[in-house]
């Protein structure tokens, strides 16, 4: 009986095994390497792709993005850049097709005010409200304790 036990065992730990190794190549895509003639461009390329956000991963770039329209940005990047295109024109063709959420530094204009100047906003009241919390003083009747009512509630 033992011996059929830990043939079981043995059975599941290799299927087990098996298994890890067949769904391996399904996570194992790696991203295309692109390579240009030109140093500055490879410079470019790879600054860019860092700074341009995923729309379909959100909060990672393109440069490390997996999916299908990552891949797509990444050659339009690549095109691009090999179209001699400054990188101001290339982030503008992206916001111009996917809003200033696809670059992780949006530009400042009217539809981003809320989104630069909130933080400091609520850093301002959230200060004004801890000073205001410090400089209140406690108020009398808590101050003042009734022992006898405290020891009537204990009894």
């Amino acid at each position: 009986m033992r011996n059929f036990t830990q043939t079981t065992a043995l059975f599941k730990r290799v299927s087990l095994c098996i298994m890890l190794l067949a769904f391996q190549p399904v996570y194992a895509e790696s991203i295309e390497a692109n390579s240009f003639t030109n140093e500055k461009h490879q410079q470019r390329y790879s600054s860019l792709v860092d700074e341009i956000r995923c729309p379909v991963c959100q909060g990672q770039s393109i440069g490390g993005s997996n999916a299908g329209l990552a891949k797509d940005l990444r050659k339009k990047v690549r095109e691009l850049i090999v179209n001699n295109q400054t990188d101001d024109d290339i982030r503008k063709y992206m916001t111009d097709r996917y809003g200033d959420f696809v670059v992780f530094k949006p530009p400042m204009n009217k539809n981003t005010y809320l989104l630069w100047y909130a933080p400091f906003v609520f850093l301002i009241l959230g200060m004004f409200f801890f000073i205001k919390t410090l400089g209140k003083k406690p108020s009398k009747d808590l101050q003042v304790v009734d022992t006898q009512k405290a020891k009537d509630l204990l009894k």
